[in-house]
């Protein structure tokens, strides 16, 4: 089973967050089999919730942390080494080639045709000046694709 977190760049962070953010994801292991974890980045639900899979990747060594690049298409080895270091693969989907501003949006989406389950932090009333909230398009791609949502607002 495969899991994926979007979130807004800015949220609430608290210990009563994490915890249950912790559960849900210890549950997935546990009772469902989910093994594999894709992230995206710049958020701080995607740095909350790649802290607590770290945490559970020392308990159940068979997890899989996957970072989806939405830029930077061809890496060098070095810098691949270096997410190496923090994940156990990355990869950069054709899809999001040519994408320009749309490039989260489209990685966003990589994320959730990959998925069984898609765990955010989305608040729905949340409207970032000028543009359209890409957490909340990435929900309504997910419901319209029938994804398990778990919403940690």
């Amino acid at each position: 089973m495969t899991v994926a977190f979007v979130g807004h760049r800015k949220i609430e962070t608290s210990t009563d967050l994490k915890l249950k953010l912790y559960n849900i994801i210890e549950h997935l292991i546990i009772d469902e089999g989910a093994e594999t974890f894709l992230f995206g980045s710049r958020s701080e639900f995607n740095d909350l919730c790649y802290t607590v899979v770290s945490e559970l990747h020392v308990k159940y060594r068979q997890i899989k942390r996957i970072y989806v690049r939405a830029e930077y298409e061809y890496v060098n080895s070095d810098y691949t080494e270096y997410l190496l270091t923090m994940y156990e693969d990355t990869f950069y989907s054709p899809r999001v080639h040519g994408a320009g501003a749309l490039s989260y949006i489209k990685r966003n989406e990589v994320m959730i045709d990959s998925c069984d389950v898609l765990i955010v932090y989305c608040n729905v009333n949340y409207m970032p000046i000028k543009t359209r909230s890409g957490t909340k398009i990435a929900v309504e791609y997910a419901q319209k694709h029938g994804k398990r949502i778990f919403n940690l607002y």
